[in-house]
Order: C-alpha cells, then structure tokens, then sequence
C-alpha cells in the first residue's frame, strides 16, 4: 500500500468495520474511565504507573512464545536504568541480560499456546526473575495506583487493550478501582465477545460488577505460495481436520516461497533489509507449518509434504507480478482473515495459535507492499500497468470467493468468516486497498 498509513493499522480497521456488534439499547456506562496508555508497538502499557511494595531501579517486561520448545525472548516493556543504582554495574548488566523464563504468567485470557512473561527486577545490585502470577501479586502488594488495578485484572486473566474507552479503561472506585475489560467465549457459539467492569480492591482481588456481550457472530489464513507448487489437498477424518491439514501445507510450502523470494531479491540487488526480512519470514513458516500440523492431529487431518518443482531465478517483472497478486493481496487478505479466525474460532488452541499467526502474517504482508515499493520504479510503464492489472485480478477473486457457502464445522471451529461475514470482510479489505494504493 503507497499510503503512509501502516498496514496492520489499515487491518485493524477492516477487521473493526466488518465484525458485527450487537446493537444494544442501555449498555455499559464508559463514561470517567481512563484509556490505558499504549508503548510504542501500540500494545498495552504494564510498567508504567505501577507502584510496587518495594521501589525498584528498573522493571522489565520480557516476553516469549509458550508453545516452542527454545522460545524467543524479547523485550516489551522497561522503565527506569538498568543496574543505575549498582555497585559492579557490569555485572549486574549481565545478571539482567542473562535472565531466563522458567514458568511464565500470561497477561489476559490465555493458555498453553501464547505469549507467556516474566518480570525483572532491579535494585542496587540486585536482580530477580518473577515468572508466575502469584509472584506478580506479591511483588505488587496494595493496589495503589491505576497501573496496579490493571496489571492485577490481566493476571486475572481479563484483555485489557490500549488507547479506547469504549473496551478498555480504568478510573478510581471507592478504596479500589474499577477496570474496563474483555473475555471472548472458548466453549460455545456463537463467538461473543463480552464487555465487563472490575472491581480491584486494594487487596488485588478482582470481581465482575457488570458485563455485557457487546459482539457476536456466528461465524484461511495461509501464507505464501511458491511458483511450482503442486497442491495436493489435506486429508482427514474430519472436514476441520482436513482443513488444517491443507492449511498446514501451505505454510510448509511458505517455507519455499520465501527462500526463493530472498535469493530472488539479492540476485535483483534489492537492499539487504528486504532480503533479510524475506529470510526471517522464512523461519516463521518453519514455525507455523509445525504448530499447523499439530492442530491438524488434534482433529484427525493427515499432513502431507508440500511438492515444489524447482523453478529458474524469475525476473524482475515476474517477481513483481507475483508480489502484487500472491503478497500485496492475497496474503495481506491471509492475514486479515487470520485476525477473524483468533477472534472467532470456537477451539482456544486455534484462537491462541491464530493470534500468533496473523501477527506474524501481518508482517510478511507489510514486506509484499515494501517490495512493490522499491520494485515499481524499476519497471518500464508498461510493467507496472500489468503489475497493476494483476492487483486488480487477484482482489476481483477475493470479492468473488468471498459468497460461497463455508462448512459449519470450519465456522465454529476454524473461526472461519460464514458467508455474510466473509462478504463483509472481503467488501472493507477492497476498499481498503484501493483506498490505500
């Protein structure tokens, strides 16, 4: 997308606009709550504000994947200076920079597949893991401050977002507070999402003083697909295991188009940002075709092996024409869809594993449209004109596919969009993009 708007905000909006509240009469006051605070990857702030038993140096908010057998660690959030106050500061800095997970906690409603967390804390010399919502709590102590009535309501397990009044928020309640949160249904359909107010006493006990299902929906996000693959279908027991099981190939099949996609971009000399972003997508369908395969199993699907024919270097228009129709649309559609489906699948493993997923997706997409950046003025206008034409044919058969009749059990399963849903989501996607080029 040429608009300077980012992609995954431009997907937020598709998702927000297509979802389908429910259209209430008297509903939930929101009026004198607070929006919570957002870092600067737009995600919910935890740290700041917080005012444990005891004052610390530094706080940090590490964050990791549950489900991998060595997970990637990274920083999310951090206030104060690290080993500021220390005696041997080098070695506090290595104590700080070694910290492992041992547990974790996780922050809203969860399971065994999502991100989990642990909490550094610094002061003077010393350093110490937390890594269990127990732990949070008794590191927080009295809950004294706005921070502390949140980070307390999302060890509860409760999602509490960042920057909205109308689903996230909190204001002072007595000798406590009252928080503004979330919880999507994970064993009944249709899919709904619920709106509740909290109470957190200064304790950190937390309870619900009112709720209100404010969405409800009766109800493929797969990556991209290499020149010369074979499709063989997936095969199960069930018609969701089958469905997983074809999913699961495709993202095995990623796995080649990416490789490609980076030797493809070197040997056009793109710069060495994009070729190695193409190189990291690369190892995340090496992860999602595994974490795929074992939801397939779950429901009987029989994975196979993707075939790809090997195929010459292409060149710079061919790479370009396939950007547009296979990157900048159809797996920006993917990861639109895989938004819905962490939403709206009944299973809270493939709502776990979706959310990854699409966040993961939602990148890949942002490198398509970074590619047709820097590959467009390269081409003669001829080139680009049929670029453009492929663009234009590969949303037409979005806006086609979008009405055909879609399986229950993938519905309430899968999380898959139903027919009007789907339509809804396809429309705003159209206009999205269009509006965006």
């Amino acid at each position: 997308m040429r608009s300077s708007r980012p992609i995954d905000k431009i997907l937020r909006q598709v998702l927000s606009l297509s979802l389908a509240p429910l259209a209430g009469g008297c509903g939930i006051d929101t009026s004198g709550f607070e929006p919570i605070p957002c870092t600067s990857d737009h995600a919910t702030q935890y740290l700041a504000g917080v005012a444990p038993s005891e004052p610390a140096d530094y706080l940090e908010l590490r964050e990791f994947e549950a489900f991998t057998e060595a997970p990637e660690v990274h920083t999310r959030e951090s206030i104060g200076e690290k080993c500021s106050a220390a005696t041997d500061r080098a070695a506090c800095e290595m104590a700080v920079a070694a910290a492992t997970p041992r547990q974790g906690f996780s922050l809203g409603e969860c399971g065994p597949f999502c991100d989990h967390h642990i909490l550094i804390v610094n002061k003077g010399d010393e350093v110490t893991v937390i890594d269990t919502p127990d732990g949070v709590r008794a590191w927080l102590g009295p809950v004294d401050t706005p921070a502390d009535a949140v980070l307390a309501a999302s060890i509860a397990g409760y999602n509490i977002g960042c920057g909205s009044r109308d689903t996230a928020g909190v204001k002072a309640a007595g000798d406590g507070y009252e928080v503004l949160a979330t919880q999507t249904t994970s064993d009944c359909t249709p899919y709904e999402r619920t709106l509740y107010v909290l109470s957190v006493g200064a304790d950190g006990a937390v309870r619900e003083l009112e709720s209100e299902v404010i969405e409800s929906e009766d109800g493929g996000c797969v990556g991209r697909r290499p020149a010369g693959l074979v499709r063989r279908g997936g095969r199960g027991a069930t018609r969701v295991g089958a469905y997983f099981a074809n999913i699961a190939q495709l993202e095995a099949a990623s796995v080649w188009a990416f490789e490609a996609l980076g030797r493809e971009l070197a040997h056009h000399g793109a710069p060495r940002p994009l070729v190695e972003r193409a190189r990291i997508a690369e190892r995340d369908e090496v992860r999602h075709a595994r974490v795929m395969r074992r939801v397939a199993a779950r429901y009987g699907g029989r994975w196979q092996e993707p075939r790809v024919d090997p195929r010459p270097v292409r060149s710079l228009e061919e790479l370009a024409l396939d950007n547009a129709a296979e990157g900048c649309v159809r797996e920006t559609y993917g990861a639109l869809v895989g938004m819905w489906q962490a939403r709206s699948a009944r299973d809270p493993l493939v709502r776990r594993v979706m959310t990854r997923i699409a966040r993961d997706e939602t990148r890949h997409a942002k490198l398509s449209w970074a590619i047709d950046a820097w590959v467009r003025p390269r081409l003669s206008p001829a080139e680009r004109r049929r670029v453009e034409e492929a663009r234009r044919g590969a949303l037409d058969a979005i806006a086609e596919e979008a009405g055909r009749v879609v399986d229950r059990a993938l519905v309430v399963y899968a999380g898959i969009p139903g027919e009007q849903a789907a339509s809804r989501l396809a429309r705003n996607f159209v206009e999205a993009v269009a509006a965006s080029s």
